[in-house]
C-alpha cells in the first residue's frame, strides 16, 4: 500500500509544480505589461510637459517602487514557491484545487488523505483503513491531476504585452525623439532637460548670491536667430514680465529678497534651466539694553536702559551693553573710532566701558557672508562734575576790633568733602606762618550756608607783615579727586614803626590845621554875636533880616561844637 499511496502524492506534488510554473508565467506577463505600459505613459508625459527635476525625480522612483513591486508579487514570489525556497501548497490545498477541477475524484481525493491521517492515528485499525485506502488509490490512479492546469492559456495574456510594446516601437519610427529624448529626460531625473530653442537664455549676473533684505536685478541676454517680444520669469508660484532693455536684453529687479529663489525665464514657448538665486542671512542687531553703574561717590543706584541708542551720563559712569543679534557671528563695537571685536554666544555679545568725556559709538553686525552691515552712530554726552562755588561776606565785629564775622553760601552740583578757612602770615614776600581751621558743614548736601567768627587776638602780628584770609571748599569728586574752589583771598598789612610815626606825624598836622580853624571860627562868631547883640538893643522888633542873621550865628555855633568833637576824637587816636 505504501508504494500507491507515495505515487498519489507524487502526482499531487507534480500538479503543485506546475501550479506555480503557470503562475510564474502569466506573473511574467503582468509584471512586463504593467512596466511597458507605465513607461510608455511616464516618457511620452515628461516630453511634452519637461517638469521640473522634483516632478521628475519622484515619477522615477514610484516608477522603480511600482516595476520592482509588480517583478516581486508576479515573478519573485511564484519563483520561489517553484523551487521551494518558500512556503506552498499544502497536500490537501493541492487536493481541493485538483477537485476543482476533476469533480469526480474531489471527495474520494480528500478521503483518501483523511483515511492516511486516521490510519496514522490508529495502528490498531490500520490494517482495514489501508485496505479502504488501496481501494481509492486504484480508482484515482488513473486521471492526470497535472492535466488540470493548462500552461498554452497565458498566450491569450501575451496581449497585454504586446499592446504596450507596439505603441513603443510605433513612436520609435514615426517620431523617435518623442521616445529619445523623454526617455533620456525621464532617466536623468536630477537633471532639468528643456527642449532644444530656437535662442538661448544667457543669464548676466556673474553672483547670483544676495544679502537677505537687499534689492536684486535679474539681468538676461538672448542669442540666437530668433527672440520672443516677451520674456517672463517664474519665482515658484508667481510670474513676472522683465523690462525690455532693447530687443536681446532684459531685466527684473526683486525687491527686500528674504528667502532663496528657484527661477526660471519662459518666452516663446519655452523654458530656461532653473537656477537659484541664493539669499545669504543678513547680520543684525534685534535690540540691546545698557545697564549704567555710576560712581560710587554718587550713592546712586544702577540703572538698566532697553533699546536706547544716546546715552546722557555722569562722568565715570561704567556702562554695560548687551546686544541680541540675529544671523551674526560677531559684533564690531567701534567707540570714538577704536574697534573691539565681540564674540557672540547664542546670539548674545556684551561689552563694558567706563566713560570719561563725550563720545560717540556703533555696533556693526557680521557673519562669514556679511562684513559691513549698516549701522547707527549713537553719542554718548557725559556730565562734568563742576567745581563747587563760594560766596562769602565779611563783617567786622561792633564790640570788637579785634574780631570778624563771616556768613557765606557754598555750591556743588553732587556734593562737599571739606570746608576751611586760611590763613597766612607773610614778611618780605615769604610765608611765615599759616594756619587752617575746618568748618563742619553737611558734606552730602549740594548747599550749605555756615558761619565764622575770626577772633584776631589769637594772632600776633609784627610790624611790616602781611596778614592774607580765605576760605576754600573741595567737592567730592570721586573720578578726578576732589576740585576745590577760593573765596577772594584778603590781605591787611601791620604798619612798620616809620609808617605809624608818619602817620602820627600826618594827624598831629591835620590836627593843628583843625585846630587853628576852630580857633578862627570861635574868634569869629564872637565877634558877630557882639556887633549883632549892639545892632538888636536898638530895635524894638525884629525884622526877617535880623532872624536870618541869628540862625545863621546859631548854625556857626554848632559847626564850632562838631569841629571840637573831632579835635578830640583825633587827638585820641593819636594818643
Amino acid at each position: 500500500m505504501g508504494s500507491n499511496y507515495d505515487l498519489l502524492i507524487a502526482k499531487i506534488n507534480e500538479f503543485t509544480q506546475k501550479f506555480y510554473l503557470n503562475k510564474l508565467l502569466r506573473g511574467s506577463i503582468y509584471a512586463a505589461a504593467s512596466i511597458l505600459g507605465l513607461y510608455l505613459c511616464l516618457f511620452v508625459l515628461v516630453y511634452y510637459t519637461h517638469p521640473g527635476t522634483v516632478t521628475k525625480t519622484t515619477l522615477f522612483f514610484s516608477f522603480l517602487l511600482i516595476s520592482l513591486t509588480a517583478i516581486g508579487f508576479w515573478i519573485v514570489k511564484p519563483a520561489l514557491a517553484y523551487f521551494k525556497l518558500s512556503k506552498t501548497l499544502s497536500v490537501e490545498q493541492a487536493a481541493s484545487l485538483i477537485g476543482n477541477h476533476f469533480f469526480n475524484v474531489k471527495d474520494r481525493l480528500l478521503n483518501t488523505l483523511q483515511l492516511k491521517a486516521l490510519a496514522d492515528d490508529s495502528p490498531q485499525n490500520s490494517q482495514l483503513i489501508l485496505a479502504g485506502i488501496d481501494q481509492k488509490i486504484g480508482d484515482l490512479r488513473p486521471i492526470p491531476f497535472a492535466s488540470a492546469i493548462n500552461l498554452n492559456d497565458n498566450k491569450k495574456h501575451i496581449k497585454y504585452i504586446l499592446v504596450p510594446l507596439a505603441i513603443i516601437v510605433f513612436i520609435g519610427i514615426i517620431a523617435p525623439a518623442i521616445l529619445k529624448e523623454g526617455t533620456n529626460s525621464f532617466i536623468r531625473y536630477n537633471e532639468e532637460i528643456l527642449p532644444k530653442a530656437p535662442f538661448d537664455f544667457n543669464v548676466l549676473n556673474k553672483n547670483l548670491r544676495v544679502t537677505q533684505g537687499d534689492d536684486f536685478t535679474v539681468k538676461l541676454e538672448l542669442t540666437g536667430n530668433e527672440f520672443p517680444q516677451e520674456v517672463y520669469i517664474e519665482d515658484g508660484a508667481n510670474t513676472y514680465k522683465l523690462e525690455k532693455e532693447n530687443i536681446s536684453h532684459f531685466s527684473y529687479t526683486f525687491k527686500n529678497i528674504q528667502k532663496n529663489k528657484s527661477l526660471r525665464f519662459f518666452g516663446g514657448g519655452f523654458n530656461s534651466s532653473s537656477f537659484v538665486l541664493d539669499v545669504k542671512p543678513k547680520p543684525s542687531l534685534l535690540n540691546m539694553s545698557a545697564r549704567l553703574n555710576f560712581p560710587a561717590y554718587l550713592n546712586r543706584k544702577s540703572e538698566e536702559l532697553s533699546n536706547v541708542g544716546d546715552l546722557l551720563i555722569p562722568e565715570g559712569t561704567k556702562v554695560t551693553w548687551e546686544l541680541h543679534t540675529e544671523n551674526s557671528d560677531e559684533l564690531a563695537f567701534i567707540l570714538q573710532n577704536q574697534p573691539y571685536k565681540l564674540t557672540v554666544e547664542d546670539d548674545v555679545a556684551s561689552f563694558s566701558t567706563t566713560v570719561r568725556k563725550n563720545s560717540n559709538y556703533r555696533i556693526v553686525p557680521k557673519n562669514s557672508f556679511v562684513s559691513n552691515a549698516d549701522s547707527l552712530t549713537h553719542q554718548i554726552a557725559v556730565i562734568a562734575d563742576q567745581f563747587p562755588s563760594i560766596s562769602v561776606t565779611e563783617t567786622p565785629d561792633s564790640a570788637s576790633t579785634k574780631a570778624l564775622y563771616f556768613s557765606g553760601n557754598i555750591a556743588d552740583d553732587y556734593g562737599f568733602s571739606s570746608l576751611k578757612f586760611k590763613f597766612n602770615i607773610k614778611e618780605d614776600a615769604k610765608n611765615v606762618g599759616s594756619q587752617t581751621k575746618v568748618i563742619a558743614i553737611k558734606n552730602n548736601q549740594i548747599e550749605n550756608a555756615f558761619f565764622y567768627l575770626w577772633n584776631l587776638n589769637d594772632i600776633t602780628l609784627k610790624p611790616g607783615q602781611v596778614l592774607e584770609y580765605y576760605f576754600e571748599v573741595a567737592d567730592n569728586d570721586g573720578v578726578n579727586g576732589a576740585k576745590i574752589s577760593r573765596s577772594e583771598i584778603k590781605t591787611y598789612q601791620v604798619p612798620t614803626q616809620q609808617q605809624v610815626a608818619e602817620k602820627m606825624a600826618e594827624g598831629s598836622e591835620a590836627l593843628k590845621q583843625k585846630m587853628e580853624s576852630t580857633i578862627k571860627l570861635a574868634n569869629k562868631i564872637e565877634k558877630d554875636s557882639k556887633k549883632l547883640a549892639q545892632d538888636l538893643l536898638d530895635k524894638k522888633q525884629l525884622t526877617f533880616e535880623d532872624k536870618k542873621q541869628v540862625e545863621q550865628l546859631l548854625d556857626k555855633q554848632k559847626q564850632l561844637e562838631e569841629a571840637v568833637k573831632d579835635i578830640k576824637k583825633q587827638n585820641e587816636k593819636n594818643t
